[in-house]
């Protein structure tokens, strides 16, 4: 009795400990670990606004993600912010018929929050002064993944400032990879 029971135990334990994800696309089960985190690099504001913008994102589902985008400016005149943390949201559906069968992908909406530091011209200033702010916005946008993992992203929205009742723009061109 006591061979069956230490028999039985070790078939549990190696059933769970040793368990494989299996996933379907397109029909077919594949028993490998998808790729679940993004880093990715905004050359939009990089090139025209000095502006470089680090994100990373996490995929939850195969329609739904998180992630959070760092920024910081490298000229006081080319770009609206100096600083800016926004975390997101992403809700995907849509897309092309290939985009349909990769999770993370195609059309989606954003939701948005943002802690940033932005120039304000009081009035006859010739120099802007920073201003701390908090707010709550919106985006809409595409994201494309090849086959290697290689990610790129449009999507353009803004936001409303809550403490100094004014607004911020959110758009990008990104590039990044899926790891």
């Amino acid at each position: 009795m006591k061979k069956q029971t230490l028999l039985i135990a070790a078939m549990l334990v190696s059933l769970t400990a040793f368990s494989q994800k299996t996933h379907r696309v397109m029909g077919w089960k594949i028993s490998r670990d998808l790729p679940q985190n993004e880093i990715k690099l905004n050359l939009g504001t990089t090139i025209i606004g000095l502006y470089p913008e680090i994100s990373y994102e996490r995929i939850l589902s195969e329609d739904f993600s998180l992630g959070a985008a760092l920024g910081a400016s490298l000229s006081e005149d080319e770009y609206p912010l100096y600083f800016g943390l926004m975390p997101y949201a992403r809700w995907f559906f849509g897309g092309s018929a290939s985009n349909l069968q990769k999770y993370g992908a195609g059309f989606f909406i954003e939701a948005n929050g943002a802690l940033l530091s932005q120039k304000e011209y009081l009035d006859g200033a010739a120099s802007p002064t920073s201003e701390i702010g908090a707010g709550l916005g919106l985006a809409l946008g595409w994201k494309y993944l090849t086959r290697n993992h290689w990610i790129g992203e449009l999507y353009f929205g803004g936001g409303r400032d809550f403490v100094n009742d004014g607004g911020y723009l959110r758009f990008g061109i990104t590039i990044g990879k899926r790891f």
